[in-house]
């Protein structure tokens, strides 16, 4: 297989098994944005690309496809490979997938190890009542002024990976690209109107909302009652809704939210975040 960069009639002439992979030409953004492709006898059979979040760039993204009848043939690794060596520097490389997936198989075959793990987080919202009941006052995210919602949305990210995925320079502005557009307020809660305390977001999605649940603060000394108030109160709107089932979107080191998890019946697969040299 030869090796060589993207161009724009590769992205206009994608095969349609490239359709796990959003193709771009090399350096479509920056000298940290990479794409190539490999080919055999003219044809392209394999191809990849390397970049940075916009949010995080601690770490270069790595995503790989490979024609279906050229796999088992060590081709991904071959462009893995390639694209590693395109770095402008030395930061690690990543990927992510359900613990079972292809993608986190390949990316351990490539001597990755998880740096963060998500875990079974899909939840029945009438599920809510097994937790207790909190004296704790919630409200709706639609009687929340939306600046004060993005500011807590803002703060809340930014703790909630500081240890294991630091935030760029710059990064709000990239966060709240579509928060507007993808927040739900209506199934949303919050405790503290003028000041945000803890939230329960509820953000649409396919084929079931996601739940970003956390508190404001990390020290947030009564946490877990607060939070577990939003959730409740969250997903019980969810179920009056008719909406049976969500997915959270929280991190084993969530010291507010993973406790919280545990006193619910969650279902699915644990999702790792992966990363190698």
């Amino acid at each position: 297989m030869d090796i060589r960069l993207a161009t724009d009639g590769d992205v206009t002439a994608a095969p349609d098994w490239l359709v796990g992979i959003d193709l771009r030409a090399d350096r479509w953004r920056d000298e940290a944005t990479r794409a190539v492709v490999g080919t055999e006898n003219g044809a392209v059979v394999a191809a990849g690309r390397l970049f940075t979040s916009r949010v995080h760039d601690d770490r270069y993204w790595v995503e790989v496809m490979v024609a279906p009848q050229f796999r088992r043939r060590g081709l991904g690794r071959s462009i893995a490979m390639f694209l590693s060596d395109l770095r402008a520097d030395s930061k690690p490389l990543c990927s992510r997938g359900f613990v079972s997936s292809e993608a986190a198989r390949f990316a351990r075959g490539l001597g990755a190890h998880a740096y963060q793990t998500c875990p079974p987080e899909r939840v029945r919202t009438a599920d809510a009542r097994r937790l207790i009941s909190s004296p704790v006052a919630t409200v709706a995210g639609t009687a929340v002024d939306l600046c004060e919602l993005r500011a807590a949305w803002i703060d809340i990210y930014e703790w909630m990976h500081a240890d294991w995925a630091p935030v760029a320079p710059g990064f709000a502005a990239h966060l709240l690209a579509d928060f507007s557009d993808e927040v739900d307020l209506v199934h949303t809660r919050v405790v503290g109107g003028s000041r945000i305390r803890a939230a329960a977001f509820v953000f649409a999605d396919e084929p079931e909302p996601v739940v970003v649940a956390e508190c404001r603060e990390r020290s947030e000394v009564d946490g877990l009652v607060l939070l577990r108030a939003c959730v409740r109160d969250s997903l019980l709107s969810l179920a009056e809704d008719d909406i049976a089932a969500i997915s959270f979107d929280g991190h084993d080191t969530d010291p507010h939210f993973r406790p919280l998890l545990d006193e619910l019946p969650a279902g699915g697969e644990a999702f790792e975040l992966l990363e190698w040299r």
